[in-house]
């Protein structure tokens, strides 16, 4: 400015820490050496951004003590709302590097959880071949303040995934991890998401939830976990590999959902009779929206067999408002669901069928016979 009047310093205490918590944790504490007035701004912003540690002079070994002093230098009274990590792990560096790093990350996650931080936010991607994720703790996290936990590329045991001493905990994601645990549980999550992760090849994995509101289950690789408690829930999104995952058998063991109101189910809920279809449509009695995402091509089709049984129980479908069908192409499995939908008494004109991103419409379910896709 012509003036060359210094007006940024002259913000609230509170926008100018605000600004602080936007900047990458590197940048915000170069702040310092702005003005006398800024040398300590930096250890009050409400929001930590770490990113690194490829690109650092000395890797590992510069880029951990810098975050170990950066979470230490905090000021004891400042709250902290937000920690978010974004680690890209270069092991090129020696053999020592990963228990090295590990040892950071960990120190660094009960460092933040002591701050009293609400949102955690963990990312690790390693450069490493085989796959190598960094491993956590194994020994519960522990904070009253945690109300959000984002865990990506890294391995979590018995302990770890143990979140009862997190009773504020409410948001739990979990990708591209490793679950090395027999159990997982919550009494407080409401919204879980777990993707792309690796489950154990011969044992199953309880996961027990009871305040579980949504939940998504989405392409992930092992035996599929046993699922308790998912009676409350009012949203579930569930998609696998159906050579991968066998949910029909649980099924039977699993009571009413008496407040699921959208639910979206991937391939796999396509059994030879659609049994798991069937099983939710009746175990589902509020059930307002239902997302059938059928996109693989079956080159060698066979005749379904719907299991007639199944349909001789009465199925409720009054609250149904709209069924959505996506699908490459329809095929006889296709009609098969069409059929099903039918002879339950969900009218024609709530089903909605989208071929590859186009809508399909119909008067009649003769008419949408004539509009199979090649």
């Amino acid at each position: 400015m012509a003036s060359g009047a210094d007006r940024i310093s002259n913000l609230p205490e509170v926008i100018l820490h605000h600004i602080l918590s936007l900047l990458p944790a590197q940048d915000a504490v170069r702040t310092c050496v702005l003005a006398q007035s800024w040398r300590h701004h930096w250890r009050s912003a409400p929001a930590v951004r770490v990113a690194g540690c490829t690109g650092w002079a000395g890797g590992v070994y510069t880029f951990g003590p810098f975050v170990d002093g950066l979470l230490s230098a905090r000021r004891g009274g400042a709250p902290l709302e937000s920690c978010d990590f974004e680690l890209d792990v270069d092991l090129d560096l020696g053999p020592y590097d990963v228990p090295k790093m590990q040892r950071h990350v960990n120190g660094w996650i009960r460092r933040a959880l002591r701050r009293g931080v609400r949102d955690l936010r963990f990312r690790v991607s390693v450069s490493s071949t085989p796959r190598l994720p960094l491993t956590l703790e194994d020994r519960p996290l522990v904070s009253e303040h945690l109300t959000r936990l984002e865990l990506v590329g890294v391995q979590g045991n018995a302990g770890v995934l143990d979140f009862s001493c997190c009773p504020a905990l409410e948001n739990l994601v979990i990708e591209d991890c490793d679950v090395r645990s027999l159990e997982m549980h919550s009494p407080s999550v409401k919204h879980l998401r777990i993707r792309y992760c690796l489950f154990y090849s011969n044992n199953r994995t309880w996961m027990s939830f009871p305040s579980l509101v949504s939940f998504e289950f989405i392409t992930n690789v092992g035996r599929v976990p046993v699922l308790d408690s998912l009676t409350e829930a009012t949203e579930l999104k569930l998609s696998a590999y159906p050579d991968l995952y066998v949910f029909n058998r649980d099924l039977e063991w699993c009571p009413t959902f008496s407040k699921l109101k959208t639910l979206v189910l991937g391939y796999w809920f396509v059994s030879t009779d659609l049994s798991a279809l069937i099983w939710f449509l009746r175990h589902a009695p509020l059930l307002e929206k239902l997302t059938l995402k059928y996109l693989k091509v079956d080159n060698n089709p066979t005749k379904m067999e719907v299991n007639d049984k199944a349909l001789e129980q009465p199925i409720a479908a009054s609250h149904l408002q709209i069924v959505e069908i996506k699908c490459k192409c329809v095929d006889g499995i296709v009609l098969e669901i069409l059929e099903v939908l039918n002879d339950i008494g969900v009218p024609q004109e709530k089903v909605r069928v989208k071929v590859s991103g186009r809508k399909l419409s119909m008067n009649s379910h003769d008419s949408l016979c004539n509009c199979r896709v090649p």
